[in-house]
């Protein structure tokens, strides 16, 4: 398949307890990990079900790479209901457009939802985002950014600033000093002194020096100059910041060119979601050297036996009992969960548990308790989130600590249920040093 083609185109058992730690000389022994426990239970007397809107991405354009995520959102009631506490959710189907996503946030608003996860990025979703601030509904948002939305909506999301901070890091631990950037036009162009390396001897560039940038829009093109540049040793790594589809077709295009010489290429947190990797099997690349940036609360952390492990490892086990589940059904109630559940994410999962966890705070369902409530938490591990611990003291509820570098891996670690048509995840993300 070319590069263009490309762009067309735990087990149902509950884990048991970790071993215990064996004799140590220390002062104080460390914390122990808790069991492994898909189940949530609710924290509050309120005993009318709680109902969650879930504000989904278009099924084409941008944003559609996210639409696999959203089935957390799911997982988080199913794990619920396994603690004999029901969480509702309704859903509102955005067609990418301004009016659309206004359209679904108020059918949602109508339904009478406690408040929203709006699993759906973009800058069309802004009067969406403030016609919840009229209704005094909190707005969660997994993916999008906290910059510029109305009071009363918190980020889940890396912060663009943390972001470029973490591709420098990227590059930092590459030894590399002459990116290509390639940026979509609807993303900001990196300023000169951010593009711009240090020479050897730790001073600024010459500003004589070019900074190479391009752009998605024709990967083959892009792929060309990056590789003539790569042989006149004028470019020694590459940056995207893209939609995952545009990504996708870029590494491709790299990749038929390269061979067998590597390239590094450092990516922003839309490549993580499953369309990147799958785009890349389908045209039988695994895409050379690939870096990342997001969260630890990758498939591989549930390996590492951690406290932070824990968490993914609980969700996953939640992941595939809900999967194998002919009971449960999918976010949209359309089919069984076993033909979405598989590639949930963190994300939207600890976004629908923020607001049942604000619910509890406000012992009501009403809206503006809720969202009131929700601006005064602080969750962690105890309260049943997947990925890391959340602040809605501030809009940006992820703290920029908990965004690192993530590398590609090929290797499947084993811990999500298989796809309804097969498939298992092309591509996996962990953080750490590359292999």
């Amino acid at each position: 398949m070319t590069a263009r083609g490309v762009r067309a185109a735990v087990a149902g058992v509950v884990a048991a307890a970790l071993a215990g730690l064996g004799a140590c000389t220390a002062p104080e022994p460390p914390e122990a990990v808790p069991a492994l426990r898909p189940e949530l239970f609710r924290s509050g007397e309120l005993a009318e079900p709680v109902r969650l809107g879930v504000l989904v991405p278009p099924l084409e354009g941008p944003g559609s790479e996210y639409r696999p995520l959203v089935e957390g959102a799911r997982v988080a009631a199913y794990r619920f209901g396994l603690g004999g506490d029901a969480v509702e959710v309704s859903v509102g189907l955005d067609d990418g457009t301004p009016d659309g996503a206004v359209l679904a946030m108020r059918a949602l608003l109508d339904a009478g939802v406690a408040g929203v996860v709006l699993a759906s990025p973009g800058p069309h979703t802004a009067d969406a985002v403030a016609a919840a601030d009229e209704a005094a509904t909190a707005v969660v948002l997994p993916y999008g950014s906290a910059a510029g939305p109305a009071p009363g909506a918190w980020s889940l999301a890396p912060s663009p600033g943390v972001v470029a901070e973490r591709v420098q890091d990227a590059l930092d631990g590459l030894a590399v000093r002459r990116p290509y950037r390639v940026v979509a036009a609807d993303r900001p162009t990196p300023a000169r002194d951010d593009a711009q390396p240090e020479d050897s001897a730790g001073g600024a560039g010459s500003p004589d020096e070019p900074s190479w940038t391009g752009t998605p829009d024709d990967p083959e093109a892009t792929a060309a100059e990056i590789v003539t540049l790569l042989e006149q040793r004028l470019v020694d790594a590459v940056v995207v910041d893209a939609p995952a589809g545009d990504q996708a077709a870029l590494v491709v295009a790299l990749q038929e060119l390269l061979g067998t010489r590597q390239l590094p290429v450092v990516l922003s947190p839309d490549a993580l979601t499953p369309v990147f990797g799958d785009l890349l099997a389908a045209a039988g690349t695994s895409g050379g050297r690939l870096v990342g940036v997001g969260t630890d609360a990758q498939d591989h952390a549930a390996l590492t036996g951690s406290g932070a492990g824990s968490r993914t490892a609980s969700f996953l086990a939640a992941v595939r009992l809900a999967a194998g589940d002919p009971g449960c059904r999918n976010v949209y109630d359309d089919d069984a969960c076993a033909a979405g559940v598989p590639r949930a994410d963190a994300a939207s999962h600890d976004a629908a548990l923020a607001l049942v966890r604000a619910v509890d705070a406000a012992g009501s369902v009403e809206p503006a308790r809720v969202r009131e409530a929700l601006g005064g938490l602080r969750l962690g591990r105890g309260d049943g989130l997947a990925g890391p611990d959340l602040d809605f003291g501030t809009a940006q509820a992820l703290a920029d600590d908990d965004v690192v570098v993530l590398h590609a891996s090929t290797s499947d670690p084993g811990v999500r249920p298989t796809a309804a048509d097969g498939t298992r995840p092309a591509l996996s993300w962990f953080a750490g040093a590359a292999p």
